[in-house]
């Protein structure tokens, strides 16, 4: 591959990246939007510290549930593996 393909490639890299960092921002700034709105936050009474804290709990929040979704849905794997689980299910057995 000659020298001046591999720079097109590499502004095509570098444009690609630029796009992808454009649209995570956008992302970044619309999930903020609609969490602060639909939250009833005052923009003037947010500072640093508080905007750190609510974002640490929405995380917590979401690890939270995704952590018990991955556990529900191992949990649900391995009832339906289970063949003693597959008879009570289906005879109405508890």
């Amino acid at each position: 591959m000659s020298l001046s393909n591999l720079d097109k490639q590499q502004q095509k890299l570098n444009k690609l990246n630029e796009k992808i960092k454009n649209e995570k921002e956008k992302i970044d700034k619309k999930l903020g939007h609609e969490i602060i709105k639909l939250s009833n936050f005052d923009y003037a009474n947010l500072d640093q510290n508080e905007i750190k804290d609510i974002s640490k709990q929405v995380a917590n929040f979401f690890n939270q549930n995704s952590a018990s979704g991955n556990d529900e849905n191992t949990s649900k794997e391995n009832d339906s593996n289970s063949s003693t689980n597959f008879s009570d299910n289906n005879n109405g057995i508890s």
